[in-house]
């Protein structure tokens, strides 16, 4: 196994953590609209995390501009909205709306980093399985007929 399909397979690895931890997180999400429902208060946000999701605001709009793919754009720009919503809400801004759109961010947010981490991992399987084939095809276990070529 040389060296590219060693990074594949990493890189798909942490696109496989990615999706698994935001499938919790959106499990969480809807865990806490069951319990409080969409306009009901939630804890305050402390300073650190406040800053956390300035952070990931910033991050996000970023990478806006470095990433090219539709789909993952408009996850970072939903990202983005959940984060600052977040931020709205830790600076007093307790608005039954806010509440709401803070909690059906969060969640369409990890919907489509669900979706696109699940994109990743397909993408990346196929580049392993395309490489497994052509890497087949200089050894003499290859048979064109058995491929479906």
């Amino acid at each position: 196994m040389n060296n590219d399909n060693t990074r594949t397979r990493l890189v798909s690895l942490a696109w496989v953590v990615v999706f698994l931890v935001s499938g919790f997180l959106g499990g969480d999400t809807v865990l806490t609209m069951m319990r409080v429902g969409l306009f009901g208060l939630r804890p305050p946000i402390s300073l650190p995390q406040m800053v956390l999701r300035i952070m990931i605001v910033l991050a996000a709009l970023a990478l806006f501009y470095a990433v090219h793919g539709s789909l993952e754009r408009i996850a970072l720009l939903i990202i983005a909205a959940a984060a600052s919503s977040s931020v709205l809400y830790g600076l007093g801004l307790h608005a039954a709306v806010l509440s709401a759109f803070r909690l059906l961010s969060h969640l369409g947010a990890y919907a489509l980093i669900m979706v696109v981490a699940g994109r990743k991992v397909a993408i990346a399987f196929r580049q392993l399985k395309l490489a497994r084939d052509i890497s087949g095809r200089g050894t003499s276990q290859w048979n064109p007929t058995k491929s479906g070529r």
